[in-house]
């Protein structure tokens, strides 16, 4: 029997499930970085400048979570990161779309829940014309790997108020335009 996995528009109702899943795989992949947040989970989920933000559900139990944001110059680094987005991708901030606060059940690693919810975060910023950027703490190399493999660029590092001085600074990742337009061609083709 095969799981069916869905990706659909994320509830309120699913927000105290999506908590439980963070929490859980949090000591595995360090994320969010700090742990205990200094602030109710929830708000980490559903954050300000949220465009929308949609689950992965296995088998009708939500196990995931992806959320597309607007970026402002307020970014945490003093304006370096919309900065580096927006250079590297040729286009005024108001046109950058944030993938973020991408997580899924790690008891469930490997079935596709992650690429699936990051390839519906990546069409959504594209059909409205925005052009897709991530950043990703330096000690989360899985997920580094998974962006570059799906032809996201890193275009620079960048330092934020919320990352310890210990910590190396963010990667600063886009996916390019043409690279996306030629892959959902493919994929539309074949």
């Amino acid at each position: 029997m095969t799981d069916a996995l869905h990706i659909r528009p994320r509830r309120d109702t699913d927000i105290p499930v999506l908590a439980q899943i963070l929490a859980r795989q949090q000591a595995e992949t360090e994320y969010p970085f700090e742990w205990p947040l200094p602030f109710p989970v929830e708000r980490f989920i559903h954050r300000p400048g949220e465009l929308a933000a949609w689950v992965a559900e296995l088998d009708g139990r939500v196990v995931g979570h992806v959320a597309l944001h607007a970026v402002g110059t307020e970014d945490g680094s003093g304006g370096e990161l919309s900065r580096l987005w927006s250079s590297a991708h040729g286009v005024g901030v108001e046109r950058l779309r944030a993938v973020g606060v991408l997580f899924a059940d790690r008891r469930l690693a490997g079935r596709g829940i992650g690429s699936a919810l990051l390839e519906t975060a990546t069409r959504h910023a594209l059909a409205d014309g925005g052009a897709p950027v991530l950043d990703v703490v330096p000690h989360h190399p899985a997920p580094v790997g998974l962006y570059r493999s799906r032809g996201w660029q890193e275009v620079g590092r960048c330092r934020t108020v919320w990352l310890p001085d210990h910590v190396d600074p963010l990667h600063v990742m886009i996916l390019p335009l043409q690279h996306e337009a030629r892959g959902l061609e493919a994929r539309r083709c074949g």
